[in-house]
């Protein structure tokens, strides 16, 4: 049976200067002390005042150490810590905001009471680089105790909970063991970015440079491998696009006219070049995007860093949204683009999204020249609104619906 107890919980920032005593060593410190004021007292009441009872009291002073211990040894020696957040070890997910619930399980299978647990907690998050730690005291008994405690991130990002420096001390307080955790010491969470409901559209995309498997029913284009219909010569038309055989049966000199293809494939980039609060508003924007945009079933692509490469993925239906948004919070934060080649990028791009903290004029000025054709538009969340421009969406906090709102994709 498993017992839920109440522990007492005591935060600190890693920004602070380190103390000169661990929080264990404060603690073994302070006990310490307070038996030798103990031992102490009960010397001076043995010196003082001659009698049986004095050297009784005496003589049980110095043995509540040898007790304590004697009593908490095989549950210190046999107790388990488990930090987890699924029964089966797995990730747990959750929007940003929302809480999951972060369990630390602590048993032993010794009947009494063996002191208290005491470990330090480290929650990181890897996209923000925000770090914090809590020191946690339990009392375990002679049940297995399970401590729950909600765990939440105000940004999205993976967010890595750690346990370290756990011991189990004797009942006084006055012996500490470490612990081992056996690999059970770590577990995370994915914190999805929020999704707002912005008025969105799409419209279609034509795109020369396009070597897609769509084309357009109502212009032709250059595609020569698509013919998309017959018109009768006009001056300045190639000999080798004329339609021979039909213009022989129609009495008409008829040309034949390549079809355009339909670019669909709306590229995103991610530029995550700023601090932690920039690239969770950026990420904001790119799920409530991509999410738009896989409802209205427009397959997209979007590229990040990953390692010191850049790395596309393909998102064609809601199923694929997840994943891709695990790929892009696990590779952590400040993971500006690497230099763009154009054989790393796709073809057929209709519309180019640029989301990034401080743009890049030199890879703007690539992406201009590879897709010509193509619409281009930035997000940036460190630009003036001042001096915004149409291709230049400046992105605030608390505003991205109203950033959004209204916007052709």
């Amino acid at each position: 049976m498993t017992g839920t107890r109440t522990a007492c919980w005591r935060s600190s920032s890693t920004m602070c200067p380190p103390p000169s005593l661990s929080d264990r060593g404060r603690f073994m410190l302070i006990n310490r002390l307070s038996y030798l004021m103990i031992l102490l007292g009960t010397g001076l009441f043995f010196i003082c005042f001659d009698g049986y009872i004095s050297y009784y009291v005496f003589l049980l002073s110095l043995a509540l150490p040898l007790c304590s211990l004697v009593i908490s040894l095989p549950g210190m020696l046999t107790m388990r810590v488990r930090l987890f957040l699924q029964e089966d070890g797995s990730i747990a997910r959750a929007r940003k905001g929302q809480s999951v619930p972060l369990r630390i399980e602590a048993r032993s299978p010794w009947p009494l009471p063996s002191g208290q647990v005491r470990m330090r907690l480290t929650v990181e998050n890897s996209l923000t680089g925000g770090t914090r730690q809590e020191h946690l005291i339990l009392t375990v008994g002679g049940r297995p105790l399970l401590l729950e405690h909600a765990l939440h991130s105000a940004a999205c990002g993976l967010v890595t909970c750690t346990i370290s420096k756990v011991s189990a001390c004797d009942l006084l307080g006055l012996f500490a063991l470490p612990i081992s955790l056996r690999g059970k010491n770590r577990c995370s969470a994915f914190f999805f970015p929020l999704v707002y409901s912005p008025a969105l559209s799409v419209q279609p995309s034509r795109s020369p440079d396009s070597d897609g498997d769509r084309y357009s029913q109502t212009k032709p284009g250059d595609d020569l491998t698509e013919l998309f219909g017959l018109r009768e010569y006009r001056q300045g038309d190639r000999l080798s696009r004329v339609h021979w055989k039909l213009s022989q049966k129609t009495g008409r000199m008829l040309v034949k006219e390549p079809s355009l293809p339909l670019a669909d494939c709306l590229l995103f980039l991610l530029d995550l070049n700023g601090a932690g609060s920039e690239t969770d508003l950026l990420l904001d924007v790119f799920a409530t995007l991509s999410s738009f945009l896989l409802q209205q079933e427009a397959a997209h692509r979007v590229g990040y860093r990953e390692g010191q490469s850049l790395a596309l993925l393909e998102l064609c239906e809601p199923e694929d949204a997840r994943p891709a948004l695990e790929a892009v919070l696990s590779a952590g934060g400040r993971a500006s683009l690497p230099p763009l080649r154009r054989e790393d990028l796709p073809r057929g791009v209709s519309h180019v999204l640029y989301l990034c903290c401080t743009p890049d004029t030199e890879r703007v000025r690539f992406l201009r020249d590879l897709y010509p054709a193509a619409r281009f538009t930035g997000f940036c969340t460190g630009i003036d609104p001042a001096e915004a421009t149409p291709d230049f969406i400046p992105v605030l906090p608390g505003q991205v619906p109203e950033t959004l709102n209204g916007m052709v994709l």
